[in-house]
């Protein structure tokens, strides 16, 4: 499965690695378990950070959007390896994933906002406020987010 992480200028996060699901013997999606390994660019720590996971079809429509979060302190130039497991079917024409950081916080308590984010928190979307969940141990239900179909 494709995944394009988006970049924005003067984002401090920056992915490392692919994500991916995990598909079928018939490349279908069937799992939604979503890794992400990404570096934080910045010249501070990060105490956490919100991604937006945005499952597309062929023709780029939207087919299921979420956002993640992981409440990890990172230290500059410090790498992160996280994962999410959604509890949904995945549209079964999903051929990719877009990824962006939405929001960064640093531990100083300030931090770093998307233009995509400032877009979001001015639209009555169903989905575009905030997610629950937070950052940790992914088993014992950390990274957990609330799902936007």
């Amino acid at each position: 499965m494709d995944c394009e992480y988006i970049t924005e200028e003067n984002c401090p996060i920056q992915a490392t690695a692919k994500c991916h699901v995990d598909l079928d013997p018939f490349d279908a999606p069937m799992s939604s378990k979503i890794y992400l390994d990404y570096r934080n660019n910045s010249d501070k720590p990060v105490s956490a950070v919100k991604f937006r996971v945005r499952f597309v079809d062929a023709e780029g429509k939207d087919r299921g959007t979420f956002h993640a979060v992981d409440s990890f302190y990172l230290q500059p130039g410090g790498e992160r390896s996280q994962k999410w497991k959604r509890d949904f079917t995945l549209h079964p024409g999903v051929v990719g994933m877009k990824v962006r950081a939405l929001q960064v916080k640093y531990s100083d308590g300030g931090g770093w906002q998307s233009v995509k984010m400032q877009e979001l928190a001015g639209s009555s979307e169903p989905g575009a406020g905030a997610p629950t969940g937070g950052g940790g141990d992914p088993a014992a239900g950390g990274g957990e987010a609330a799902v936007s179909p």
